[in-house]
């Protein structure tokens, strides 16, 4: 999947005071790369903070880790692991597309 056309969506976040929103916006990004496939893209790809509200928040909408987090793992200068700041975390716009 490594060289699949992806897009990566940025630093996605919704202030507070329009909790809520962060679900409709991911459908629109989804159904705006995937209507007419304007872009030739596969893949959205996110950069997710490690924190489990927001991994949850990905995976409710339908993102997958790319690696397994034993496989992500990071090391400082001195080679010893570090704890990961971020995980890769994608969705598959073909499921988007209608069969038949």
């Amino acid at each position: 999947m490594r060289s699949y056309p992806a897009v990566k969506i940025g630093r996605l976040g919704v202030n507070k005071n329009y909790k809520g929103l962060g679900s409709p916006l991911m459908e629109f990004i989804k159904a705006w790369f995937s209507h007419n496939n304007k872009t030739g893209c596969r893949f959205l790809l996110v950069d997710a903070y490690n924190e489990p509200d927001v991994l949850k928040y990905y995976q409710k909408n339908n993102f997958q880790f790319l690696l397994e987090e034993v496989d992500e793992i990071q090391r400082d200068k001195d080679g010893n692991p570090k704890p990961l700041r971020t995980r890769i975390m994608f969705f598959d716009l073909i499921q988007l597309i209608p069969k038949g």
